[in-house]
């Protein structure tokens, strides 16, 4: 059981497993943490998310989110004093959330960001227009302590020709649909972190680990009653999930 008063920070993510045949499935994983935040005044919060336990099933977005159902209750998240989502943004994730924790605190994974400025930065030099060197360092620097606001600016002053460009268009519309999630002078302020890093690690602990290994291909039905066994393992439940079995 959950204390009312944590203070709660999930993830969620998809990783793809080998199936017989060459075929690959995908495989959602959510995992829920306590976070708590260390630091004296003047000085940057240290950020500790403890307490994971996952959820993980091979089957649709809207199938998943049902079934996720029982470890969202299980971890209290409806009524945890507060809640965060750090996700990639996508938007199934975001029905996920609408529909289990609607008024969590949402927040792009800062490493997805990154790397949708990098491709920006890139298409952008090959399109011609010359940039400084260092600009990707600095314009992550500013979304981090100082928040988007310099990003949109410098996009609003793309040349039209440029930003509907293919291989530019994309991510200038990536960025700006998602500017509300990534407030992150704000987020690291109230002490929440700004990676999913929690999530990425469970694909590879909680499902790679066991149906990733080498030369493994699964029968599509065989896959999650061992992702069931999984979790049980990994969220240290074996004797209760073993009874239950």
């Amino acid at each position: 059981s959950q204390k009312p008063e944590a203070r709660l920070v999930l993830s969620a993510d998809g990783a793809f497993v080998p199936l017989l045949k060459g075929a690959w499935a995908e495989v959602r994983t959510v995992a829920i943490g306590e976070v708590s935040a260390e630091g004296t005044a003047g000085q940057e919060q240290e950020v500790h998310v403890h307490h994971l336990s996952y959820f993980s099933r091979m089957t649709d977005a809207e199938t998943f989110a049902d079934l996720a159902e029982v470890e969202m209750r299980r971890r209290g998240v409806s009524q945890a004093k507060e809640v965060a989502a750090v996700t990639d943004g996508a938007d199934w994730l975001q029905g996920f959330l609408d529909l289990h924790c609607p008024d969590a605190v949402r927040i792009l994974d800062f490493p997805h960001a990154a790397e949708h400025l990098s491709q920006l930065i890139q298409a952008v030099q090959q399109a011609g227009m010359k940039l400084p060197t260092d600009l990707l360092a600095r314009l992550l620097h500013r979304l981090k302590h100082r928040g988007p606001a310099l990003l949109l600016y410098l996009l609003a002053h793309l040349p039209p020709h440029l930003s509907e460009q293919d291989g530019i268009r994309e991510h200038v519309a990536y960025v700006r649909k998602r500017v509300a999630l990534m407030q992150y002078p704000q987020y690291r302020g109230q002490g929440w972190p700004i990676g999913s890093g929690m999530v990425e690690s469970a694909n590879k602990v909680v499902v790679e680990a066991r149906l990733k290994g080498a030369g493994m291909h699964w029968q599509a039905s065989h896959v999650n009653p061992m992702l069931s066994l999984r979790n049980a393992v990994c969220n240290e439940r074996w004797e209760e999930a073993w009874q239950e079995i």
